[in-house]
């Protein structure tokens, strides 16, 4: 099996790839980056990521995987943001699935919502409405809350609303439960887990059952 893979170089993203160099027999694995990585065990193909057409000529996968991400203090801009965040997955997603794609996985968020008044959750939600309009055999959806793991680059807002959830899961147990921090390598089993299913449809995950799985 051939694996197209987009956002590898990020906490869950290359979780997921170490993931799959275990698996055997190993597929196939085809990293689209802007900057070499120095990845064992795949291909990379390096650019600028505008145009997918190019990177993909001649190749086809049965799966892909995204998990590019940013915030809006690294992105400095919306426009950036939705760059990275919405057009570049569904640039990604759009050729992938004419080069033979049958599954598509992909991260999003809890409380994805394309109608939603929280820019970043209407982000997501507007790359979920879109991604379903592409006709992929087999769409999974990954709604995870924040991530709990060694992340390279320090992101306070994120460590902070952590260690807050922490302070209040007590108090408010029913409230927040949805809220819980997911481990990325229970995040990234998960992934893996579903990467081997194949059945048909649309499949959103959502935070607590990725948890308790």
């Amino acid at each position: 099996m051939t694996i197209f893979l987009l956002g590898t170089s990020g906490l869950v993203g290359s979780a997921v790839y170490s993931g799959l160099l275990q698996e055997n027999p190993r597929p196939e694995l085809i990293t689209f980056t802007r900057r070499r990585l120095g990845l064992e065990g795949g291909l990379e193909k390096v650019s600028d990521l505008s145009d997918f057409k190019i990177q993909m000529h001649e190749l086809t996968a049965e799966l892909a995987f995204c998990a590019l991400g940013t915030t809006i203090k690294k992105a400095k801009s919306r426009q950036t943001f939705e760059e990275i965040e919405l057009n570049l997955p569904l640039r990604f997603a759009t050729e992938a699935r004419k080069h033979g794609v049958q599954s598509f996985h992909i991260i999003t968020a809890l409380g994805a919502d394309a109608s939603s008044s929280n820019f970043y959750l209407r982000t997501k939600g507007l790359l979920e409405r879109d991604l379903r309009l592409l006709g992929f055999p087999s769409l999974h959806i990954y709604r995870p809350s924040l991530l709990v793991g060694d992340r390279q680059e320090f992101r306070l807002g994120e460590r902070l609303s952590v260690a807050l959830y922490q302070n209040l899961k007590g108090l408010y147990p029913k409230a927040l439960g949805r809220y819980q921090p997911i481990e990325v390598s229970v995040l990234s089993r998960f992934i893996l887990r579903k990467m081997k299913d194949y059945t048909p449809g649309l499949h959103i995950w959502e935070n607590q059952a990725m948890i308790s799985s």
